[in-house]
């Protein structure tokens, strides 16, 4: 029995030489501006040919670790999409710099940043009200294949939150419905997406109200027995049975727990309860950092990322374009505090490991041409068309 612990401790050693020591040996490479970058996931400018738009003095560019897609930066074809992401790794190569993950929100129904670009993707609602979980997985799995053709690495997707009085007006038909129905076909999204390389962002955890956090603070009315059935239960299903690559924190406070803190900006949540008691290990992302329900309840970008961070977050979301102040902040406090910036490098390590995966590192990154995967991409369009109830 020894001698087995022995042999499988060796290997355990290997196994994490051979994949954590190229990460640390390319992180210390890495300026702090560079290394604390990589914490940022930042909307952009164009659709056409991507351009950095902030500099360092001495003229270099500024590539945020991940850039989030909205409709507008998304072209009228697939064609032109995929060759607005390829701009973005071929500035990156040219200047030397790490490449972004591409991400986007496509959930389906109102929230469909693609398009008409993608086959048709139904809401949460009308998916589960129409298709049996199987025939789900199916559809999602189509969607990924595209997804994943045109260059995108995450889909800031599925809501994982089940639909009741007290979200009923904010989610609407973004959720699937009960939550015996929303484990169920959360869970199966998850799996079709990451099953085809395409990473998933489980949202919003630990929930959300009827308040949009875009206008106001979100607060869940519920004692900890309820909030745990209707919101813990399905999250824990959810996050632990899919296996996702990443989960997003909303800003919602959540009276039951007697927690007065905005949940991306709790350790009690990010902590505690999403990374203790449900034990989940993938990246954690916060909700948009310049959301009013934190901005005006005292918590601006300054103070919010340096909590967040604090807290065990990972992904810092900005929908503005301009990340590099806010970034200066953290580079600052990481002066200041030692045990900060071993959060901050352990952040980064994390997204670099992620970026890893998902051949980002390599020296020069290249993507297949555009005609080749034109080919496969018209198959999985043309497939995905067959499921439009």
């Amino acid at each position: 029995m020894k001698k087995n612990f022995s042999i499988l401790f060796f290997l355990f050693s290997v196994f994490t030489f051979c994949f954590s020591e190229p990460i640390d040996s390319y992180y210390e490479k890495l300026s702090d501006v560079e290394k604390v970058s990589q914490l940022f996931l930042v909307n952009v400018e164009g659709k056409q040919t991507y351009r950095s738009v902030e500099f360092l003095d001495d003229g270099s560019p500024v590539v945020p670790g991940g850039v989030l897609l909205f409709s507008y930066n998304i072209g009228d074809t697939p064609e032109e999409l995929m060759s607005y992401i390829d701009s973005i790794m071929k500035f990156c190569n040219d200047n030397a710099i790490a490449c972004p993950y591409v991400a986007v929100d496509q959930e389906g129904g109102e929230v469909n940043r693609l398009g008409a670009i993608t086959s048709v993707l139904r809401s949460c609602k009308r998916l589960s009200d129409n298709y049996s979980p199987d025939e789900a997985e199916i559809i999602y799995g189509l969607q990924a294949e595209q997804i994943k053709l045109l260059g995108i690495h995450m889909n800031i997707a599925p809501v994982a939150e089940p639909q009741i009085e007290y979200n009923r007006d904010f989610l609407s038909r973004r959720s699937f419905g009960s939550a015996p129905r929303t484990m169920i076909y959360a869970t199966k999204c998850v799996r079709a997406y990451e099953n085809k390389n395409v990473a998933t962002v489980v949202k919003h955890f630990p929930g959300n109200s009827n308040t949009d956090p875009h206008r106001g603070l979100p607060i869940i009315s519920l004692s900890q027995e309820e909030f745990d059935s209707n919101f813990l239960l399905p999250f824990a299903f959810v996050l632990n049975g899919g296996n996702p690559s990443c989960v997003l924190m909303s800003h919602a406070i959540v009276e039951g727990y007697g927690e007065k803190t905005p949940a991306c900006l709790s350790s009690f949540w990010t902590g505690e309860m999403l990374k203790n008691r449900i034990g989940y290990d993938g990246l954690v992302i916060s909700d948009d950092i310049f959301m009013s329900a934190l901005a005006d309840n005292g918590y601006p970008p300054e103070k919010a990322v340096v909590q967040a961070v604090e807290a065990g977050v990972d992904v810092l979301m900005l929908s503005e374009k301009k990340f590099l102040q806010t970034a200066y902040v953290l580079i600052d406090e990481c002066s200041k505090r030692p045990a900060f910036r071993k959060k901050v490098d352990l952040a980064a390590k994390r997204v670099l490991s992620f970026k890893q995966k998902h051949g980002l590192l390599d020296e020069k990154f290249k993507a297949r041409s555009i005609e080749e995967r034109m080919s496969d991409f018209r198959k999985a369009y043309k497939a995905g068309q067959v499921y439009e109830k």
